[in-house]
Parts: structure tokens; sequence; C-alpha cells
């Protein structure tokens, strides 16, 4: 009985682990109005690789988010890409001279530090940095 109970904790202990979803509100003024948003992720503990999306509350508009969540004294390190993802493309032609495959939505840059249950964060659009602070949901 011995035998067989070591190979099963060894199994047990490799078994990948269920990554808590993490919710966050938060809102700024982002291309001059004031914006809402939700941002939902899962963060691997082994890769700290992270993953989730951006909800724009204000718009309807969703973005996926892959990046990295590096722990640091006292918290955490964000640094993760925004992208429209398989959104609406832009395919027009005048005169046989055209566009073709041009996203309508602007990838971005979310970037900042987690303390506690406050995310300071800046989203970057097209170069231009805009103060986003979270705050973590129940």
């Amino acid at each position: 009985m011995r035998r067989l109970l070591l190979p099963v904790l060894a199994l047990t202990a490799c078994a990948p682990q269920a990554q808590p979803v993490q919710v966050w509100q938060g809102s700024g003024r982002v291309l001059l109005r004031d914006q809402s948003y939700r941002l939902t992720f899962t963060v691997n503990d082994q890769t700290h690789a992270l993953r989730g999306v951006l909800e724009n509350r204000t718009s309807g508009v969703k973005y996926l988010v892959d990046g990295t969540f590096l722990p640091v004294q006292g918290g955490a390190e964000v640094t993760a890409k925004v992208t429209a993802g398989d959104g609406a493309k832009l395919n027009a032609s005048i005169l046989g001279f055209g566009v073709s495959n041009v996203a309508l939505k602007s990838d971005a840059l979310l970037s900042g530090r987690v303390t506690g249950n406050v995310f300071d964060a800046q989203l970057t659009v097209n170069g231009v940095r805009y103060a986003v602070p979270f705050i973590r949901s129940p």
C-alpha cells in the first residue's frame, strides 16, 4: 500500500493548480473621454504569465490582455499588451488604391504596479499615456 501511495502523491504534486480569476474595476480619462474599465485575468504562478480581458464598459468593447505579473517586494509589476483580437478590419479602395485588413481599434500597453487591492496603471495608446487606477473587486 505504501509503494502505491508515493507515485500517487508525486503525480498530484505535478497536477496543474487552478488559477484564481482576478477582477479589477477602474476608470480614467482616455482619448479625451471618461472611460470605465473592468480588467479580468488569471496569472500562472510558475511562469508569471498574465492572460485575460480588458472591457471598456463605456463603449462595450472587449480587448485581449497578454503579459506578465511579476512579484516584487510589496506587490507586483504588470506589463501587458492590449489587443482588439479579431475585431473589425477596414478594407477599402478608391480607383484601385486602397487598404486591406487595417484594424479599426489601436493596440495598447497596460503597465503599472499592484499594491494590495490597488493597481496604479498606465494605459498607453498610440504613444500617449493615460492614468487608469484600478481597485480589486471582491
